[in-house]
């Protein structure tokens, strides 16, 4: 496939937006759905860490394999400002009569994430993460009025994790399929081959609903024979 011999074009990353978040109604070992994304606060800043294990395994005096671990993803977001609505999103506060009604039973609703990033070539690649809380709490600062007005911003916290369903997918290195927990899916404009017409299809609509992927309709697709 073109995707394996086409030039490969890395173009630095220059901006981020367009932040999404949806409702993620349904996570367990049947299925996954979520809810029509919603824009969220304007984006400033973003830093996503992912965290792995690794246990090296001995043999004959060495090692015979390394295995590794996906723990989760940490999700930092620096964004202009929050609503009351975004905060009753966030963090499944009571908004209700005008009044932001926060409590220490509150718990986090499960939320996808979506965005996109800017390159320097005027690309971009674009993001869906499937399934996470912004169970961090969130880091907010006020200041009085000196000299000059100092504007501030809301930095809130996430922890985002694999789906509880699985997905079979190839195996990257063997073709071999396998049962997958997804994390994020995402697709990099820079590098689209002129037959992946499922993801150049996707980008176009990518923020109208959390994006799936499905092997089979990639073929039909690529083969010219969607319905």
């Amino acid at each position: 496939m073109s995707d394996t011999t086409q030039t490969v074009t890395r173009s630095r990353r220059c901006g981020l937006r367009d932040l999404y978040l949806a409702k993620v109604t349904k996570n367990d070992a049947t299925g996954y759905t979520a809810g029509t994304p919603v824009k969220f606060a304007r984006a400033i800043n973003a830093k996503i860490t992912d965290s792995y294990t690794t246990e090296k395994i001995y043999s004959d005096d060495g090692t015979e394999e390394i295995v590794s671990n996906y723990q989760g993803t940490a999700v930092e977001l620096e964004v202009n400002t929050l609503a009351p609505q975004d905060r009753a999103l966030l963090w499944a506060r009571l908004y209700q009569n005008g009044y932001l009604l926060e409590a220490a039973e509150d718990n986090p609703e499960e939320l996808a994430l979506g965005y996109r990033v800017k390159q320097l070539n005027g690309k971009y690649e674009f993001v869906w993460y499937y399934v996470g809380k912004f169970d961090q709490g969130q880091d907010e600062e006020y200041e009085t009025i000196g000299e000059k007005k100092n504007h501030k911003t809301a930095t809130i916290k996430a922890s985002f994790y694999e789906r509880a369903k699985t997905d079979t997918l190839p195996n990257a290195s063997t073709g071999n399929p396998e049962e997958k927990h997804l994390v994020r899916i995402r697709v990099d404009e820079s590098n689209l081959a002129a037959d992946a017409t499922q993801a150049a299809a996707a980008i176009k609509k990518w923020f109208e609903q959390v994006q799936e992927y499905s092997a089979t309709e990639a073929a039909q697709a690529d083969a010219g024979t969607t319905t």
